[in-house]
């Protein structure tokens, strides 16, 4: 051990740490002892006191006010049902129609039907907006332009069957009015053979049933195309004259006019049938009679023949009936056409007709031009049907066709 002038105490701390030397010296540190005083907060939660709960008794009658009030109101305001309500159920008057005379409660009736009109109004604006909504959708994103194309085209397809059924009931209305009979009207019948026997039956149907008279001057072997012979233009134009009361005139031709014609213009030669100078001349004879009912105020209905067994008479037939349906027609006239009623769905001539119940009715004779009796009858009801008739005078109904 080291010795010096003053005498040191060996050191322990560095013995220590060569005893131990894998022990690392910790710093010592002074720890000052902090003294701390109690410190005393006050809490900031307040007191909640209980509440008393309401007892029952209370409860109900705060109920019952509120139920009061509110059926109050919906009386004041709904004073109007209740009392249609009331006469409806009771067939008297409510207790409420004595309360009318106080203005308060008028107050309530008109703020009811105030409040009514309101609802009903934002109902339809609901409506027209969930419509307008779902159409623009439509428009906009749901629907293809094919689909679109498509509606257009059944939207243009209903448009015209509006208006095809509109002129249908048009036509229908003028026709009632046109057809109208009084007892005091009387009807004129005009035609050839085939008009001679439909005539009689419906003058008979007027006359007995109804006491309308009529006129019936049908003569065979007539027509339009021979006025030297008979000139039915100036009969009807003399028997209008002559006769204020009538209001229908039936004519019946078409059979005997299937022939060339004198020319007006020179005697000595003839105009062949169904040239366009034949066609200017009888459509001339048609106009001719239509203007002389005009004139007369008098409603004109034209029957068409019907299919001929004939094959040429039949083909002169069809041509007949296009240019006097055209005629009459553009002369504000009324086509019957004779050919369906009497069983015939086109050109083809048919001798029988199929009733309902699978009966056939025999409605030509054997010439295949004119009618049975059961033919003419068929006819006679069809035109009888068009008139709008008066009430009946008799019981005796004769109008029955068999």
């Amino acid at each position: 051990m080291p010795t010096s002038k003053y005498r040191r105490v060996p050191s322990y701390h560095n013995k220590q740490k060569k005893k131990y030397p894998h022990v690392e010296e910790v710093p010592v540190v002074s720890v000052k002892t902090i003294t701390t005083m109690p410190i005393v907060v006050e809490s900031e939660e307040t007191e909640t006191k209980e509440q008393p709960k309401k007892s029952n008794k209370q409860q109900f009658r705060f109920v019952l006010l509120v139920f009061i009030i509110t059926a109050g109101i919906a009386l004041w305001l709904m004073q109007n049902s209740i009392i249609a309500y009331y006469q409806q159920t009771y067939h008297s008057n409510s207790i409420l129609t004595k309360l009318k005379q106080y203005a308060w409660w008028q107050t309530g009736s008109r703020a009811g039907e105030a409040l009514n009109n309101g609802v009903s109004q934002l109902n339809q604006s609901i409506k027209s907006a969930n419509l307008s909504t779902i159409t623009a959708f439509n428009d906009n994103y749901a629907y293809t332009d094919s689909y679109k194309a498509k509606l257009q085209q059944q939207l243009k397809l209903a448009q015209e069957q509006h208006r095809l059924a509109q002129k249908k009931a048009a036509i229908e209305n003028d026709m009632k009015a046109a057809f109208t009979l009084t007892a005091a009207d009387e009807v004129f019948f005009a035609g050839d053979s085939l008009m001679q026997g439909v005539a009689p039956h419906v003058q008979k149907w007027l006359s007995e049933v109804y006491g309308i008279k009529s006129i019936n001057l049908s003569k065979q072997s007539t027509g339009l195309t021979y006025p030297g012979f008979f000139n039915w233009p100036q009969t009807i134009a003399n028997t209008l004259d002559n006769n204020p009361h009538i209001k229908i005139l039936v004519m019946f031709l078409g059979p005997n006019d299937p022939w060339d014609i004198p020319d007006p213009h020179n005697g000595s030669r003839f105009v062949s049938f169904a040239s366009p100078q034949w066609e200017s001349i009888y459509r001339s004879h048609i106009k001719t009679i239509m203007d002389s009912a005009r004139q007369h105020q008098v409603t004109v209905l034209w029957l068409t023949p019907p299919d001929m067994r004939k094959q040429k008479l039949n083909e002169q037939m069809i041509y007949l009936r296009q240019i006097t349906a055209d005629e009459v027609s553009k002369n504000h006239g009324y086509v019957v056409d004779t050919r369906a009623m009497l069983g015939s769905n086109g050109d083809q001539f048919y001798d029988t007709v199929t009733q309902a119940d699978g009966k056939k009715i025999k409605t030509r004779s054997s010439d295949g031009i004119h009618f049975t009796i059961s033919g003419q009858k068929i006819i006679a009801r069809n035109i009888f049907n068009r008139f709008n008739l008066p009430a009946q005078i008799t019981d005796n109904d004769t109008t029955n066709v068999q």
